[in-house]
């Protein structure tokens, strides 16, 4: 066969997904030059063929110039993996592969990391802290974002936070606004109403119902369901009784509130933060799990 036919692959297929030589080389652990010279008659090891392959998104037939070989799309590749799945175990098993991806694969720094496996519980002993409890959180972070959450198979947590080109900040909102939302929070019996509504969020109640229910005094749970309610953590309804109306409530955004409670306790939690490369990795492992000491 044609030697340069390698070359002449690698050359089309880094061209169409943007990359320069330079980028490629850097991908795969090789100098620009060696590039160059695959695109201009020569041809890479044949050990670096499977690498060469996976950053470009092909298949190693493909740059054979064999017939059948075809640019791989990962999305529509994940997206028929994950209908192959039980609708229940979908869920978990995204979170689990963003687990994967915050601990190895989202820079090259982390390639060589230890291999960890996937923890069966999201909570640790952690005796040389105060709490004795933690949750096993992970953050990496590189110039481009992060990924942070808690991964375990009895709950996991993940968000994935690309820095837009005008930074985080532009898409805040105003300081006062984030003062009414916790400041409602910080109300007396705010948390104590919060967590009731997160137990019992397909029910309307009004607050005198919730007051022997969370143990805390009528008025100041009245109080604290209307901060909330401003705060867009609940929703007030009004209902019309034979003898006036009535204000009940329920759980507003739920799928706001739970992330933001969870995310809280991972913030409030004592970690470690480590540099590997030019990444930052945060890390709270429990007893038994393997952490990254690189500092």
């Amino acid at each position: 066969m044609d030697i340069s036919l390698i070359g002449n692959q690698i050359q089309k297929f880094r061209k169409a997904r943007g990359m320069t030589q330079k980028e490629l080389g850097a991908a795969i652990g090789v100098s620009t030059q060696a590039v160059s010279q695959w695109e201009n008659g020569g041809a890479p090891d044949v050990a670096l063929l499977p690498a060469i392959a996976d950053r470009l998104g092909v298949t190693v037939d493909t740059l054979f110039g064999r017939e059948g070989g075809q640019v791989r799309d990962m999305s529509d590749t994940f997206i028929q993996w994950l209908r192959s799945l039980p609708e229940q175990d979908r869920l978990s098993r995204i979170t689990r592969l963003l687990w994967e991806a915050s601990i190895y694969g989202v820079s090259d720094a982390l390639f060589t990391a230890p291999k960890i496996d996937y923890p069966e519980d999201a909570e640790a002993d952690m005796p040389s802290v105060a709490e004795s409890r933690v949750l096993m959180r992970t953050v990496t972070g590189i110039d481009s974002g992060y990924i942070l959450g808690v991964g375990a198979q009895d709950y996991s947590f993940f968000g994935v936070f690309p820095e837009p080109e005008e930074g985080y900040e532009k898409y805040f909102v105003t300081d006062g606004e984030y003062r009414a939302l916790f400041g409602a929070m910080a109300m007396p019996g705010a948390m104590e109403t919060l967590r009731f509504f997160c137990r019992n969020k397909q029910t309307l109640y009004a607050a005198a119902a919730v007051a022997p229910r969370t143990g805390v005094p009528l008025p100041e749970t009245e109080r604290a369901m209307e901060a909330l309610t401003q705060a867009h953590l609940l929703q007030k309804e009004r209902i019309t009784l034979p003898d006036g109306l009535l204000d009940t409530y329920a759980i507003g955004d739920f799928s706001g509130i739970v992330p933001l409670l969870s995310f809280a306790r991972w913030i409030l939690q004592p970690h470690r933060m480590n540099l590997v490369g030019n990444v930052i990795r945060a890390t709270c492992f429990g007893k038994g799990a393997a952490s990254d000491e690189k500092a």
